[in-house]
């Protein structure tokens, strides 16, 4: 049967996100002075995931949210040092924080077995995902991986996935699905490209109007039974 060309996203989709971020942010705020760093982990989530929208909504750059979002964090915490002290500290937890959501290797195990191309799209940080994505020890199932700030571009950008496809060998558009969690970034950019798309919908939520994921899923395995639907 013909492979599949699958672009999948990294952080809630195959790594451990929430679990990454709280742990190096608890750490973080702790060593600047915070009372309570469990609050300071929730205010934090909740502060970074409204940045990272922005980032995707195009409101924001990346660079701009990655000490504004420590200036926020300051100053409703009363944290000592500079947001940018903070901000490097943070990263520096966060490149050690490879955490992987259960079954993602056997997933991915699993979609090389039956002959599937395998590449991962991620916005963030270079440095940062590499590290991330080489210690969690899933970098050798892909052929390619695509970050968003060595790209220049990010997702939902139709241009990102755009300049995907002409990165990758061989590329056959009828044969490429997009793989993610995230509706606004990976979804709407499937969407924005005209590609076909897998909804990783493990936690259930509704689906945001004007999004249309081609395919829901609600585990790994019921993502293995449409692509076997599909060869």
């Amino acid at each position: 049967m013909p492979s599949l060309i699958l672009l999948i996203d990294a952080d809630d989709t195959l790594l451990d996100f929430k679990k990454a971020e709280h742990m190096s942010i608890t750490l973080t705020a702790k060593k600047f002075g915070a009372s309570d760093p469990q609050e300071a982990a929730r205010l934090f989530s909740a502060i970074n995931k409204a940045c990272w929208l922005d980032v995707e909504r195009g409101v924001r750059t990346r660079e701009r949210i990655a000490v504004e979002r420590f200036c926020e964090l300051k100053e409703r915490l009363f944290l000592s040092g500079l947001p940018e002290e903070i901000n490097e500290d943070y990263k520096a937890n966060m490149r050690r924080a490879y955490f992987l959501l259960p079954g993602a290797i056997e997933f991915l195990r699993a979609l090389k077995e039956r002959g599937h191309r395998l590449f991962l799209i991620t916005n963030g940080l270079e440095t940062t995902q590499r590290l991330r994505i080489k210690g969690s020890g899933i970098e050798g199932f892909f052929e390619d991986v695509f970050i968003s700030e060595a790209m220049g571009l990010r997702k939902p950008e139709r241009e990102y996935f755009e300049l995907v496809g002409r990165l990758i060998k061989q590329f056959e558009r009828e044969r490429c699905l997009v793989i993610g969690d995230s509706l606004t970034a990976d979804i709407l950019g499937a969407n924005n490209a005209r590609l076909p798309s897998i909804w990783f919908n493990a936690e259930k939520k509704p689906l945001k109007e004007g999004i249309f994921p081609t395919y829901e899923a609600h585990s790994y395995a019921e993502i293995l039974k449409i692509l076997d639907g599909l060869q």
